[in-house]
């Protein structure tokens, strides 16, 4: 099955040796590639246009930069530097693996956009050793050294937000450790759709997944918000993790995935994946009737808040011993405001002896060509669970698919494989 590729982002202040182990990691494992980054600089030493940068005029990054261009941009030192977000995606996409070597607010930049990003930052062994490693290229002024010591400092300030930490000390011990890096999290199973070895236990759940292969599938996920004032909400205990394992069961099945999710506390699909983060049932609305155009299905997994208060107040309501009383009101119906622009997978939390009759009723008033349900009275599945299981419904009046309860990646790819086969007798 299809594997995702994996980005790395190698990140820390100018001198910390990130380009020659970027280029090391390519050459050592098979499928991967370097990112050229744009930037408006001029070339140093023996620099090569399209092969160690794309150098640009400021004139052309700012079209750039206005037209979408880049998964990442910044001001560096006086020069703009960035990235090719539709290049990066669709190496991923692919299968191969990427590395970045670009800068700290770059890489802040990437994990926003790709939040499975691994960032890994790099610093000499020292501060005098750093500075001796600039002076020592003779490519820089004394100025520029000094201004390149003094923003060392600042990004050092962002070191928390990384996943990794290298000190570049001895060549051959940075290469191993980066190289370990590198390899574990090829292996992480977000990254390999569901494994050959493990599809053997279960040939029948995974039968019609590649049904999936050159089409395209949108993803809602998690919950929505809906402001009281600027600090409180209302929402549910959605932890958008079904969302994220259903992007990737088709992914894996070869499909072009985008996820519009919610503030979840899962939002991290493979680098593969479009992301569109949303915060109200309005905002998630209006991406979907963009993304959905053209789509081949719709998978509304997204738990959306379905009141939301009259009135949001500006700032945050002080409490000073208030009662404080909220009228809600109905949030929009997304599937019934969307027209089915493409088939939709609707997601039914029951509760009760009426589950079925309920999810039932919910996939004909919605216009559904399917519907999953889980029940919410049964522990340790659904919501706030890593774990899930249920009932798929079709439209059709196929017989429904029992998902057996196991992990919500195994429940997902039981999903999608069972929504492929009966795409595949409709068609």
């Amino acid at each position: 099955m299809f594997s995702s590729g994996i980005l790395v982002v190698i990140a820390g202040p100018s001198g910390a040796g990130k380009t020659t182990l970027a280029h090391h990691l390519v050459k050592t494992f098979p499928n991967t590639r370097f990112s050229v980054s744009t930037t408006t600089r001029k070339p140093r030493g023996g620099e090569k246009q399209g092969l160690d940068y794309d150098f640009v005029t400021t004139a052309e990054f700012s079209r750039r930069r206005e037209q979408g261009f880049f998964l990442e941009w910044a001001e560096v030192h006086g020069n703009f530097y960035g990235t090719d977000g539709n290049w990066v995606r669709r190496q991923l996409a692919r299968g191969s693996s990427v590395v970045l070597d670009i800068d700290v607010q770059g890489a802040m930049q990437v994990k926003r956009c790709v939040p499975s990003a691994v960032l890994v930052f790099m610093l000499p062994g020292s501060r005098e050793e750093l500075l001796d490693r600039l002076t020592g290229r003779s490519t820089d002024s004394a100025e520029t050294v000094d201004r390149r010591m003094k923003a060392a400092a600042g990004e050092v300030s962002a070191l928390g937000s990384f996943d990794y930490f290298i000190e570049n000390r001895r060549l051959e011990d940075t290469v191993k450790m980066l190289e370990a890096v590198f390899a574990s999290e090829l292996r992480k199973l977000s990254n390999i759709g569901w494994p050959v070895a493990a599809g053997e236990y279960h040939p029948e759940h995974i039968n019609g997944l590649s049904w999936w292969k050159g089409r395209r599938v949108v993803v809602s996920s998690g919950p929505t918000r809906e402001m009281i004032d600027d600090v409180r909400f209302v929402s549910n205990r959605s932890s958008g993790l079904m969302g994220v394992s259903l992007s990737e069961a088709f992914l894996a099945g070869g499909a072009e995935v985008t996820l519009v999710s919610g503030p979840a506390m899962r939002t991290d699909p493979p680098g593969a994946v479009k992301l569109l983060r949303v915060n109200s049932a309005e905002e998630m609305l209006e991406a979907l009737r963009r993304e959905t155009l053209g789509a081949d299905l719709l998978a509304m997994a997204a738990a959306v808040s379905d009141f939301r208060p009259e009135t949001a107040v500006p700032g945050k309501i002080r409490r000073r011993g208030k009662v404080l009383s909220l009228n809600l009101v109905p949030t929009v119906d997304i599937t019934a405001s969307l027209g089915s622009p493409c088939p939709v997978l609707a997601f039914a939390l029951e509760y009760g002896d009426r589950s079925e009759e309920e999810a039932l009723e919910k996939m004909k008033r919605k216009g559904a060509f399917a519907i999953f349900l889980n029940r919410g009275d049964m522990p340790g599945i659904a919501m706030e669970s890593p774990d899930n299981s249920g009932r798929l419904f079709f439209s059709s009046g196929s017989p429904p698919v029992s998902i057996a309860r196991g992990s919500k990646k195994f429940a997902a790819m039981g999903i999608a494989a069972a929504l492929g086969r009966e795409m595949e007798r409709r068609s």
